[in-house]
């Protein structure tokens, strides 16, 4: 389903391509609306392409997070930040970005009992212990 941002971004860039359509049509008979009727039609390209970007950007997030949450199942439901850049062969950054993320989620939280044993930040992803 799209959101509201994503039907006004494109509703934006139909209009933004249709008037630049019309000012090149009409740039046969009046040379100098060539330019803004290209504008026009890039912009209206340049959104829609950027929107296509963002969404493909969001699936990826997504689909990381639902291989951290395989990683938890495989561990028993604990996972810490160097198993998962180790496991998904990401940065350590970003692989603290995906648990804070599943974190505000509410899939997982600070496990403080492990921490304290391990030493190291021990998450608990709900749902997902053997």
């Amino acid at each position: 389903m799209s959101s509201l941002r994503d039907l006004l971004s494109y509703g934006a860039s139909i209009i933004l391509i249709f008037f630049g359509l019309i000012f090149l049509i009409a740039s046969s008979i009046e040379p100098t609306r060539v330019f803004p009727g290209l504008a026009m039609l890039i912009l209206g390209l340049g959104v829609i392409y950027a929107n296509m970007k963002l969404k493909k950007a969001e699936l990826s997030k997504e689909m990381l997070e639902s291989k951290v949450i395989s990683l938890a199942r495989r561990k028993g439901g604990y996972v810490t930040v160097a198993d998962v850049a180790a496991d998904l062969n990401v940065p350590v950054d970003v692989a603290e970005e995906l648990l804070h993320g599943l974190e505000r989620k509410g899939l997982a939280f600070l496990d403080f009992k492990r921490i304290g044993d391990e030493g190291v930040e021990v998450y608990r992803i709900l749902g997902t212990e053997s």
